[in-house]
C-alpha cells in the first residue's frame, strides 16, 4: 500500500511540475504594425500582457514597426518566409488581396466571446467572405483637416468653422483661403497628408475632392469613375492650387504643417500627438465638401503561424470592447457601443468633445473607405506611374486621368 501511495504521490508531483513548467513557458509572438509611436506601442503591449494573464501563460511580444508606405509590400514578403509575424495589421485597400491569399486565419470562433454583433455591419464588410471573418477592424478613422489658427488670424482670414457655420466650406473656398494665407504670410496654405499626397497617399489626397465633384475610383458594380468630368475638374482644381496659385507645398518640398510651415493639412486623430510641442493655436474640422475618406485598418492572425490558435485569440482580444474603448482616442472604433458613448467624445485629451463630435464623429457618419480590390497592390503600383505625370506645371490633367481610368478598367471593369 505504501508503495502504491508513493507512486501516486510521485505522479502528482510530476504532473504538478509539468503544469508549473507549462505556465512558466514563454510563447513568442510577433505583431506587425505601422506605428512606431512609443506610447501607442506601450498601450498595445498592455493588451498582450492582459491576454497572457487571462490565458495563464507568458507571452514574449515583439512589435515590428514597418513604415506605412512599405507596409503591405514588406508584409507580403515576410509572410512567405521564416520571420512571418503571428498577428498583423491590414489596410482597407489590401483586405480582398489578403483574404484571397489565404494568409489570414478565420476568426469566427476566436471573437465569439467578445460580442461580434457590436461591430457595425458596414464596418465589417471588407473583412468578411461569406460568413467568415478574416480580420477585425480596430480603426475606422476619417481624414479630417487640421489648421494653424494663428496663421488664419495673421492673414485676416475666417476660420474653417466660420465657413462651416455659413454653409460655405467648399473646395473653392478652400482654394481661396489657401492662396490668401500664402499671399499674406508667405507660408504655404496647405500640406498634403504627411507630405505624401503625390505618392503613397495620392488617393487619400485626391478622393475627397473627386467624390465631392461626382467622381470616384470605381463603384460597387465595377464602374470606373476616376476620369469622368467631375473627377477631372476636381484634380484640375488641386493641380491649379499647386502650380497656378502656388499655395500648396509642392512635390519634393519637405515643409511640414507640424513645424508651422503650412496653414492646413489632411490628417487623422492618431497624428494629433505631433502637435504636443507647438506654440501656436490649432483647430480641427471636417473637410470641405464633407466627403472625407475613411482610413480603416484591421488586425488579423497569420494562418501559417506556429501558434495560430493563440494568435487568433489574441487578435480577437485586442478588439474587445474594453480594449477598443482605450484606443478610441487614437483609432476611432468600429464598435457601435463605443462610438455612441460619451467616453469616445472624451477619449483624447488633446481634442475637445466638441471637436471629436463635429469633426471626427461627423466625418465617420459621412465618409467612405478607400476602394478595395483583390489586385489592389498591382493596381496601385501601375496607376502611380500615371499619377506621377500629374506633378508638372504643364501636365494635361484630363489626358492623365483618362490614362489612370484605362488602368483601373483593365483590372476592375
Amino acid at each position: 500500500m505504501k508503495k502504491i501511495l508513493a507512486i501516486v504521490l510521485a505522479a502528482v508531483m510530476v504532473l504538478g511540475m509539468s503544469s508549473f513548467a507549462f505556465a512558466e513557458d514563454t510563447v513568442p509572438m510577433k505583431i506587425a504594425v505601422w506605428t512606431s509611436n512609443e506610447s501607442q506601442l506601450e498601450l498595445l503591449g498592455s493588451f498582450v500582457q492582459e491576454f497572457a494573464e487571462k490565458k495563464g501563460i507568458n507571452i514574449d511580444v515583439t512589435f515590428e514597426s514597418i513604415a506605412y508606405a512599405d507596409f503591405t509590400t514588406k508584409l507580403l514578403l515576410e509572410l512567405q518566409g521564416a520571420e512571418a509575424p503571428d498577428v498583423y495589421w491590414v489596410t482597407e485597400t489590401s483586405a480582398p488581396a489578403f483574404i484571397a491569399s489565404g494568409n489570414l486565419a478565420v476568426l469566427n470562433d476566436a471573437m465569439a466571446e467578445y460580442d461580434p454583433a457590436d461591430f457595425a455591419e458596414g464596418a465589417m464588410s471588407l473583412w468578411k467572405k461569406g460568413d467568415d471573418v478574416y480580420a477585425i477592424p480596430f480603426s475606422t478613422s476619417p481624414f479630417i483637416l487640421l489648421y494653424n489658427a494663428d496663421l488664419f488670424e495673421q492673414a485676416g482670414v475666417k476660420t474653417p468653422e466660420e465657413y462651416i457655420a455659413e454653409g460655405n466650406w467648399t473646395w473653392e473656398t478652400f482654394r481661396e483661403v489657401s492662396k490668401q494665407i500664402k499671399d499674406a504670410t508667405g507660408v504655404w496654405g496647405y500640406q498634403t497628408v504627411d507630405g505624401a499626397g503625390y505618392t503613397t497617399s495620392v488617393m487619400q489626397n485626391l478622393l475627397p475632392i473627386i467624390r465631392t465633384y461626382g467622381g470616384d475610383a470605381w463603384d460597387a458594380e465595377g464602374n470606373v469613375l476616376i476620369d469622368n468630368d467631375g473627377a477631372i475638374e476636381a484634380v484640375q482644381l488641386f493641380h491649379d492650387m499647386v502650380y497656378v496659385d502656388q499655395s500648396v507645398v509642392p512635390p519634393g518640398d519637405e515643409s511640414s504643417f507640424y513645424t508651422g510651415a503650412a496653414a492646413m493639412t489632411l490628417s487623422q486623430i492618431s497624428r494629433v500627438s505631433n502637435l504636443d510641442e507647438v506654440t501656436w493655436k490649432w483647430g480641427m474640422c471636417t473637410l470641405p465638401g464633407n466627403n472625407p475618406v475613411i482610413g480603416q485598418a484591421a488586425i488579423g492572425a497569420f494562418s501559417g503561424s506556429k501558434n495560430g490558435e493563440l494568435a487568433a485569440e489574441l487578435a480577437a482580444y485586442m478588439t474587445n470592447k474594453e480594449c477598443v474603448a482605450r484606443i478610441a482616442g487614437i483609432w476611432p472604433p468600429a464598435r457601435q457601443s463605443v462610438l455612441d458613448s460619451e467616453e469616445f467624445l472624451t477619449s483624447n485629451s488633446r481634442i475637445s468633445p466638441e471637436q471629436m463630435k463635429n469633426a471626427v464623429a461627423a466625418s465617420i457618419a459621412t465618409g467612405r473607405v478607400l476602394p478595395a480590390h483583390e489586385l489592389y497592390p498591382q493596381i496601385s503600383v501601375e496607376a502611380q506611374m500615371a499619377y506621377d505625370k500629374l506633378w508638372n506645371a504643364d501636365a494635361d490633367v484630363a489626358a492623365i486621368m483618362h490614362e489612370v481610368g484605362d488602368i483601373y478598367r483593365s483590372y476592375v471593369g
